[in-house]
Parts: structure tokens; sequence; C-alpha cells
């Protein structure tokens, strides 16, 4: 025995690596793509190689090994079938192996099955089924093969020459994703805000990633199906707001984030880095009504900031989740509300939705319909905004009026024509009261 544990020693030497600082490029959709860089000592003409501690949810049809040396790579294999008890047994059944009971009584004998609950042992005495739950220990005798477990990418290899290679591997695997998640501060008048934002990476692949070079890719990659191709390394990047601890940089049509510094991300870990400090930002707030139902119902709150140099970041934003606070008069900051926002470029608008006015209402009534067949039809209406708050508010009003051939008559606030089938009115409504919203709408047939 002792023999044979120096001889697997010695064998196993040869598969220790040790890697380069590994890069990890992750993209929105849960897929990232892992290079590394080895060296190994390569006989002249065709060997092996074999790497252990590959991610393993990687896909298999995107590895790429390669060499500025002289090698040409024959054949890949990616083992996964990892090693457990019951594929142990597998191994074993036809073998003797010794089955020690927890009352350590033992018991010898061939393998004949197994399942979960019990195992079948033919003996001199007969055949013994034995249940699992009263089992200790299983000794079976020294494997023929080997046995594999962590996920392992193993290559046939012909090399020019003999001599010490370095390796660059790269693959696609899923299981590591990112997203953006955001703080917003209101001010005390709901005119400007502080946003900050974290990078929230999560790892699922069942591989660490120790001390890596990472990048994060904001924007939506076409996948094919079936899925069997490279990822491109990147896209565009966000702006760093502190000593570059994350850059931005363009590439392709995407946005790049690359992270300054070595990140370690542990399988099975969720990781949040930031990278964008506190930045403050014109916004403002806004009660938007867009309502059919002829009952008072609570108006949307929106907050809203264009995203430039003078009111916003002027920056990119990947797409997450945004948290909005409020300091109470204790100083307290609390919750006002959240929104998810898409991939935002520098100049777009940002709409956020906070909740519903608990104090400002409306409803929308018809009030009568006329029409003349073939001709036109009109609808008179009325929308009733109600203000029970002990001040002022203004309140955008946003109706659909038609597709085509419309118009708006006798309206009793001015409103603005927002695109083919909406029209917006702008209302103030007086604190503790109600106003009136009317008009008729026209649209002709032809």
């Amino acid at each position: 025995m002792r023999a044979f544990i120096l001889i697997t020693l010695f064998s196993l030497s040869g598969f220790v690596h040790s890697f380069a600082q590994t890069q990890l490029t992750v993209y929105n959709h849960g897929q990232a793509l892992v290079k590394e860089q080895f060296s190994r000592q390569v006989s002249a003409g065709v060997s092996e190689v074999e790497i252990e501690n590959v991610a393993e949810t990687l896909n298999p049809s995107s590895v790429k090994l390669s060499s500025k040396q002289d090698i040409q790579v024959l054949e890949q294999n990616y083992r996964y079938d990892l090693v457990n008890q019951n594929k142990l047994l597998k191994k074993y059944l036809g073998a003797e192996v010794t089955v020690v009971l927890q009352n350590d009584k033992k018991m010898n004998g061939e393998l004949l099955s197994y399942d979960n609950t019990t195992l079948v042992l033919k003996s001199r005495s007969g055949t013994d089924i034995i249940q699992r739950n009263y089992v200790g220990t299983i000794k079976c005798p020294i494997p023929t093969e080997r046995l594999y477990v962590r996920p392992t990418l193993s290559w046939t290899i012909d090399a020019a020459t003999s001599g010490k290679f370095a390796l660059d591997l790269s693959y696609l695997t899923g299981g590591v994703s990112w997203k953006a998640e955001y703080i917003a501060v209101i001010n005390e008048n709901d005119t400007e805000m502080d946003l900050s934002s974290w990078i929230n990476l999560n790892n699922q692949s069942g591989k660490d990633y120790i001390k890596a070079k990472l990048k994060l890719v904001a924007g939506d990659l076409h996948k094919a199906r079936p899925e069997n191709i490279l990822a491109m390394d990147g896209a565009q990047m966000y702006k760093a707001m502190r000593a570059a601890a994350v850059e931005t940089r363009e590439f392709f049509d995407y946005h790049l984030y690359d992270v300054s510094f070595p990140v370690t991300v542990n399988n099975r870990e969720e990781k949040q880095i930031q990278w964008l400090n506190p930045t403050q930002i014109k916004s403002q707030k806004r009660y938007v009504y867009q309502g059919t139902r002829d009952q008072f119902t609570n108006i949307p709150i929106k907050i809203m900031f264009t995203n430039d140099k003078e009111s916003g970041t002027g920056a990119a934003l990947p797409g997450g989740v945004v948290r909005l606070f409020k300091k109470d008069t204790d100083g307290a900051l609390e919750l006002i509300g959240e929104d998810n926002i898409k991939h935002t470029s520098k100049d777009d608008l940002v709409i956020l939705e906070v909740g519903e006015a608990f104090d400002v209402k409306a409803k929308r009534e018809v009030l009568d319909r006329r029409n003349k067949p073939n001709r036109y039809s009109e609808e008179d209406i009325r929308i009733t905004l109600a203000n029970r708050k002990d001040e002022a508010v203004e309140v955008d009003v946003i109706q659909r009026v038609g597709y085509r051939n419309w118009k708006i008559q006798d309206p009793s606030q001015a409103f603005s024509k927002l695109d083919a089938s909406r029209v917006k009115f702008t209302v103030p409504v007086p604190a503790n009261s109600e106003v009136k919203l009317t008009y008729t709408t026209h649209n002709s047939v032809k």
C-alpha cells in the first residue's frame, strides 16, 4: 500500500500547475469568459495535458487552448463525471468489498447491487441485503482507473520540441452574473438626489476566481442557438468617480467596466464592488395620471432626471435596481420606493416610478358620446383631480385620444401632443382642492 501511495503522489505531481492571473469577463445574461495562463513541461511528440479546477458550468464547445510555441491540439476531453459514493460503488460492482457496520461488525463479499437504501453482497454463506443507514464504512479495492474529484479538461497535443510551454486557456461558462444596484437619496425639496451604485457579482459556476482581473459588460449580446460560440471580450464601460477604481472605455457597441484592482470571487458567493460614488443629480418629482377608471385612484409618483453632464452623471448607467430614500424629520433615511432601470446612455431621460400618492387622486369620466356613421365620433371627457394635501401640486395628465384624424376641442387646460395618439395636460391643483379637466375628442373616419 505504501508503494502505491508513493506512485500515486508521483503521478499526480505531473498535474500540478499554477495559473497566472485569471481574467474574468462577465456579461449581463449570466455568462462569463474565463482566461487563464499556465505553463507545463511537455515532451516532443504526442502527449497529454490535463487541467483541473475549471468551472463546472463551462461550455465545452467554447474551450480554446493555444500557445505561442509550436504545438497542435489533436483531441480535447471535458471530464465532469465527478466521483461520489454511488458512482464509486458502480465501479466496484462484481468486486470484493468489506462493509463495516456502525456496531463495528465486518461483512465481506462480492457487491451485486446497490441503491440509496440497500447494499446486496454475495458471501460464502449466502446473499446479504444490508440497510445503508446501518453502514459505517465501505472498504473497496484500490481503483484501477483515475477518479475525478474536480471538473477536468484534458488534451492530446503534438509538440515539435520538448520544453516548458506557456499555454493560454479560455472558455465560456454559465453561472456567473452581475447587475448594478443603485441608491438614490432625495433631498428635502425633491429637486436633487445623491446617486451611488454598487456592482453585484454572483458566482454559481463551481469555481473560485482568485485575484482575477475583472471586466463587466453591459449590453445585450446575441446568442446563437444552440449555444456553441466563443463570446467576445467586451464592450464599453462606465465612468469611475474615484481614483479609477472602475475604468470606463468604449468597445464595439457595448459598455465595458474594467475593475482596476484584483478581485477574488469564490464559488457560491455574492460580492459587491462600489463603482459610482455619491453624485449629486438634479431631479424632479412629478405626479403622472394615465388612468381610465371612473372611480378615484391614487396617482403614481415619478422621479425624473436627464442623464447629461449638467443634470446627471453624464455617463452610461448599466441596468439594475434603483432604491430611493429620503430623510425623515429625525434625520433617519427611509425607503420611499424602488424601480428598475434598463441600460441607460448618457443624455437619456430616466423615469423612476416611486409609488402611488396617498393624497393625490384622479378619475376619468365619459360624459357623452356622439357619432355619425362613416363620418366622425366624439367623446366629452371629464377628469377630476383631487389634492388632499396641505400644499399645491401639479399633475401631468396623459391620455390617449385616437390613432388618426383626431383633434381636441374645447379643452379647459392647455395641452401638448406627445405622439400620434397621446396628449399631455399639465394641471395645477391647489391644496385641499379639486380641479376638473374637460375636453372633447373628435375622430374623423376619413
